[in-house]
Parts: C-alpha cells; structure tokens; sequence
C-alpha cells in the first residue's frame, strides 16, 4: 500500500511538472501551403465557419508591411485577410463568470500569403483565455479554461475539413508555458508588468467613467457618441509623423471591427484597427529573407484591439489594453531590441486611441 501510495503521487507530481512545461503559443497554424485563388479560399473559410454555427463581425484585408515601405523593390506583394467571429454560446460561457470577460469575446482566423502557398492561422483562444482569466481562484480558472477547449476544437475541425492544404497544429510564437500563463508571469521586467487584464490595473486600464444614465440605453448612447468620434478622428503631429506611410489620410484612420453585446445588455465589446498600426507591427515582428519579405503577417490576427463599455456600480466604464502591454502579449517575439527600436509606439498609439474614442487629447 505504501509503495503504491508513492507511485501515484510521483505519477500526479510528473503529470503536474509535465503541464507546467507545456507550451502555449498565441498563434497556431491550422492549414500550411494551401493552393488555389486566395480570395476564394477566404471565402470557402467564411461559409465553412458560418455553417459551424459562429457568426461573422468582420472579413477584412488587412494591410501589409508593403503600406510603410517607400523603397518599391523591396515589397513582398503578399496578402492578408482578418475574419473575426464569435458565438453566442461562446459569448454566454465567458460572461458566466461576469461581464468583464466579454472582452474574450473576439474569435480570429488569419489567411496569408508566402511563397510556400496560403496559410491559415488562428488567435489560439485557449492561450488567451489563460492570460485575460487569470485573475480567478484556481477552480474556476480552470473551469473558464476548459469550457474555452470544445470551441477551439470546431474551429480547428471546421478549417481541417475543407481540406485546402496540410491540416496541422502547430503553435507559434510568442510561445508561454502553462506555469507562466497562470502566474500572469512577466516577459519584459523593465517595461510591462505582469500579464494580466484584472490583477494590474495598469495592464487593462479604465480610462473612462461617467454616471450611468438610463441603464443598458445609457451605455448603448455612449457607445454611438463613441463611434461618431471615430469617424471625425483626426491624428495628432507626433501620431501623423511617427511613420512613413502609403495612405496617411486612409492609413491613420481608427476603423471599429466587429462588436458584442453581453446578455443583459451592461457590456459592449467592439475592435480597433487601422492600416498603418497594423503594416508597422507587422513589418517590425520576423526575420524578412528574400523568400518571404513580410514573415510578420503570420501575427495579423492580434487585431483587433479591444475596447470595453461596462456599466459598473452605477456608472458607465471604458476599458482598452495598455498597448506596451498588447504587444508585449501578440509581439514579445520580436525581441527586445525590436521594443527598444519603437519606444515610443505604444504611447502614441495609446494617446491616438484616447483621442479616436473621445475626441481630445488627454488630459
């Protein structure tokens, strides 16, 4: 009895090193080196996820490193595409646990061009979800995480079934292992703190607040008001100048992508993006050879960026991620030399945001 009573507990303590060590990456690669016309595989990929019973927020082209390179000769030409979805069900899982984590709500599929054929990415939503419900006891963590793992799987099933080119799961990086996702431990100790959405305000901030007046009506006006501003957005000279690019006048222009409502209508969820944010991100991330000038693209699913709108104790609440802390989360693999390069970009892009959801600068 005794030796089988330390046989189990070496077998559960090698099971729990086992989970510690194992990887998560924020990206994995579901379909490498498909062929055929790109703009009918994205299609085939829309019909496909929409008949699997997910509902479709966005299918955009999202822009290339290509848009911030003045030198013509050295363009890859690649394209990308952004389909973002979700599902009510998935939608009244997250909520379960409260509002707040409404903003897990966003489910992304990326398609790409390389030389190689078109690739077929997805936002690993199990790695997200181990980041943004970190704050919970360890009960319900798990619980969060593992009603994540069935809708992660009809994702994959449903691109594996249309048989486009080599099914597979690879993870990609940025890359964190089980132990490190839980604890929300650090990657840059200098420049981001921990990485969590709840534990450290800082990380996830509130960056607005007003008396909320006539309930889920109430956050729904300022939600349009919102909106409006989005649209007359005008970008400062430090946002204006910080890069070279194609479009300025289309390229700084913030663009809402998709948005969700929680079940009692106390939270709206929608996306950020635009072209220049995205061509430069992905222009800095990856190592560019002359076979594949824009590795970069195989990130394009860490958009959109997202902005919370919650009633809270009486009042309606905005929240956005930090953006040192968004690319530490989608980016860390491009190195610390690549963050100490573009020191600035993540204030600017913070300050520009501000300025898209409320039509000044801040305070």
């Amino acid at each position: 009895m005794y030796r089988l009573t330390i046989s189990i507990t070496l077998l559960l303590l090698s099971f729990v090193i086992y989970a510690d060590d194992v990887e998560h990456g924020m990206y994995m690669l579901t379909v490498k080196n498909a062929k055929g016309d790109f703009n009918q595989i994205n299609s085939f990929v829309v019909k496909s996820i929409e008949s699997s019973g997910f509902r479709i927020l966005a299918d955009r082209d999202v822009s290339t490193p290509d848009n911030v390179r003045e030198e013509g000769e050295d363009l890859c030409g690649y394209k990308g595409k952004l389909i973002v979805f979700t599902n009510d069900d998935y939608i009244n899982m997250l909520t379960s646990f409260g509002n707040k984590y409404l903003v897990a709500s966003f489910l992304r599929i990326g398609i790409h061009e390389t030389n190689e054929g078109i690739q077929i990415i997805i936002a690993d939503p199990e790695t997200i979800n181990r980041i943004i419900f970190n704050d919970l006891d360890d009960e319900n963590y798990e619980k969060a995480v593992m009603k994540t793992l069935p809708f992660k799987s009809k994702i994959i099933t449903t691109l594996h079934s249309l048989k486009l080119g080599t099914n597979v799961e690879e993870i990609r990086d940025p890359k964190r292992s089980t132990e490190d996702l839980r604890e929300a431990s650090r990657d840059m100790f200098m420049m981001v703190g921990p990485m969590t959405f709840f534990d450290d305000e800082d990380q996830f901030p509130k960056i607005y607040s007003q008396k909320n007046e006539n309930g889920s009506q109430g956050l729904e006006n300022l939600k349009q008001k919102m909106f409006k501003n989005i649209e007359n957005f005008q970008p400062t000279e430090d946002d204006t100048e910080y890069r070279w690019t194609k479009e300025p006048k289309e390229d700084l222009k913030w663009k809402v992508v998709g948005k969700v409502i929680s079940p009692d209508k106390k939270a709206i969820m929608f996306g950020l993006t635009r072209n220049r944010t995205e061509a430069v991100s992905f222009y800095i991330v990856g190592d560019e050879t002359e076979e594949n000038k824009c590795p970069g693209l195989d990130h394009l699913t860490a958009y959109p960026i997202e902005v919370l709108l919650m009633i809270d104790d009486g009042e309606d609440v905005v929240y956005t991620p930090r953006e040192m802390f968004r690319m530490d989360m989608y980016f860390w693999d491009a190195g610390m030399g690549a963050f100490m390069n573009h020191m600035s970009m993540p204030d600017i892009l913070d300050e520009s945001i501000y300025k898209a959801l409320f039509a000044k600068e801040k305070d």
